[in-house]
């Protein structure tokens, strides 16, 4: 499926993380990839992520109605520049393949959809918070 939708495609990568298989808490199964040994050599975003305290005292200032969006695959959302998906290649049974979009386990991920979701939702701070793909609209 991912493979079909173009969100990752086969690789000629050097590199390759070991990917497994973890139950949900439905009985399905997520694919997940042990990034570690990437995230350690990657040069941290600094963007910042929303500090759960100032969230909470927004969201307790006397607000009525609130509510809750998920942003559905939300990493699957942006893009990773060609030049650095090579780098993303992780091995399964069926061959090597890297991602096209930001993948979940990246360390950069988290902040660098924070960027993007901030950045969009700019115009909104009046009555919208944004943390990571979770958006609460409030009145």
């Amino acid at each position: 499926e991912l493979l079909y939708y173009g969100l990752i495609r086969p690789s000629y990568s050097p590199y390759a993380a070991p990917a497994l298989l973890v139950p949900k808490h439905d009985g399905s199964w997520r694919m997940v990839v042990d990034y570690k040994k990437l995230n350690h050599i990657t040069i941290k975003d600094s963007h910042p992520l929303p500090k759960m305290e100032q969230t909470i005292q927004t969201l307790g200032g006397g607000y009525k109605f609130f509510s809750k969006l998920d942003m559905k695959s939300g990493f699957w959302q942006i893009p990773i520049e060609e030049e650095d998906r090579h780098k993303t290649a992780f091995i399964t049974p069926e061959g090597l393949y890297e991602w096209n979009v930001l993948a979940q386990g990246l360390k950069n991920s988290p902040p660098s959809f924070q960027r993007v979701m901030a950045d969009i939702l700019s115009p909104c701070r009046q009555f919208a918070l944004v943390y990571i793909d979770d958006i609460v609209v409030y009145s």
